[in-house]
């Protein structure tokens, strides 16, 4: 970061230097969430047909993920059925500063795994349970890039419980409802200060209805709610005895979700596969932001937001499922979304956000009675500006000196996975 106004004023409990320094840091602890799908959310842990990218997801009854999208399609999967979820991903951020200060980057190397049942309770009801990630990721830039002030090093993971039950209307009809049972952990560095390791429960719910018009024509609709996370960790200055920070808190939500997914049989060994979804982050205007201190500090200080304006989002996912011979399913996909926040001046270090392409390919067989699904995908986060001037306007006694933080960030991810269902 770079200093751009020299000008400051004192504050009768804080020296310059010092109302400076935390000034920065305030606007430095924003709880981070590392970069993922759709800003936070880690959806490849819990797609049900894997190697499509998500595609027909909501509609998908080869597997017992698919209750994670739409609860309803339990109606659709028989007596009983239980998959297991598989992968490892390979997260690489870039960043180069425009003015000449150190670059930076981070590579994380990831297992996750989740696992879902479902069983028959009597003709019309349905039973099912799912566990898995559904966002979060580890980062660590080191003390040397530019933005070391705001962020060297995040640990976020967000786990979710996913109970749930289907009922069958008819042949054709079932609906589904459950509940989001959510739980994170966090923990930040930046160069000069540590938040400790801070971990919340929350809940919300999801529902979702499936009409199956013949064997060669599905579509689904569901809906998942926001689940908003509280957030009250301790924190102290790095390198002081006596640290006049004490804590942070802070907010983290997971958004809105509704999903429309179709599969349609073109013929006997091809289905061809789609699903658009619309994640809210229009709510995700401002990250509150709250100190808590040694008593010293100024309310302009310890009470700050980081405006974030993002904007909803939308993806639109592609997939085929073709039937190779009585041994083999050859699968393929690609999907894009849509960027939350597209004006440099509002991105921040945490969660550089912008378009996102993915393109996947599986392959699928049977094994003694066992389905097993391989995978492989890549995520082209694309490149996003960002040059963002932190001010301090209500000051007392006039501006703080801003900083300026110009650059880009570039983003991608390798997913490798192996789904068994038996």
């Amino acid at each position: 970061m770079r200093n751009q106004n020299s000008k400051s004023a004192a504050h009768p409990s804080f020296s310059p230097s010092k109302v400076c320094t935390l000034s920065t840091l305030a606007l430095a602890i924003a709880m981070a969430t590392p970069v993922q799908a759709s800003g936070i959310l880690l959806q490849e842990a819990v797609v049900a047909n894997a190697g499509t990218t998500g595609a027909g997801d909501g509609v998908h009854t080869r597997s017992a993920a698919a209750m994670w999208t739409n609860p309803a399609t339990m109606s659709f999967m028989g007596e009983s059925k239980t998959t297991i979820n598989a992968l490892g991903f390979d997260l690489k951020l870039a960043y180069e500063d425009l003015e000449g200060s150190d670059n930076g980057s981070t590579q994380s190397y990831q297992p996750s795994l989740a696992a879902f049942h479902t069983r028959q309770l009597n003709e019309d009801v349905f039973f099912g349970v799912g566990f898995g990630a559904a966002g979060g990721s580890s980062l660590d830039y080191g003390p040397s890039w530019a933005a070391s002030g705001l962020l060297e090093s995040t640990t976020l993971m967000m786990l979710q419980i996913n109970p749930a039950l289907s009922f069958k209307v008819n042949d054709q009809w079932s609906w589904g409802m459950g509940a989001q049972i959510n739980y994170v952990t966090f923990e930040q560095e930046t160069s000069a200060l540590s938040i400790d390791q801070e971990s919340d429960w929350a809940l919300g719910f999801n529902m979702g209805v499936m009409y199956r018009h013949s064997d060669n024509l599905d579509f689904g609709f569901s809906f998942r709610s926001k689940v908003e996370h509280d957030l009250n960790a301790s924190a102290s200055l790095k390198g002081s005895d006596t640290s006049p920070i004490t804590g942070v808190s802070t907010e983290v939500a997971m958004p809105a979700i509704v999903d429309l997914s179709a599969r349609w049989g073109v013929q006997n060994n091809l289905d061809l596969l789609a699903s658009f979804q619309w994640h809210r982050w229009s709510e995700w205007d401002k990250l509150p932001l709250n100190l808590q201190t040694d008593g010293t500090c100024p309310p302009f200080l310890c009470n700050q937001n980081i405006e974030r304006d993002w904007s909803d989002v939308w993806k639109l996912a592609f997939g085929a499922d073709y039937q190779l011979n009585s041994d083999w399913r050859l699968k393929a996909g690609i999907s894009y979304e849509s960027s939350p926040q597209n004006d440099a001046s509002l991105q921040w270090v945490d969660v550089p956000v912008g378009e996102q392409w993915r393109y996947s390919v599986g392959a699928a067989t049977n094994v003694n009675g066992y389905g097993i699904d391989f995978f492989y995908e890549y995520a082209d986060l694309g490149t996003t500006d960002i040059d963002r001037t932190i001010g301090y306007p209500n000051a007392p006694g006039g501006n703080l000196p801003s900083e300026r933080i110009y650059g880009q960030f570039d983003g991608r991810i390798h997913f490798i996975g192996l789904n068994v269902t038996f």
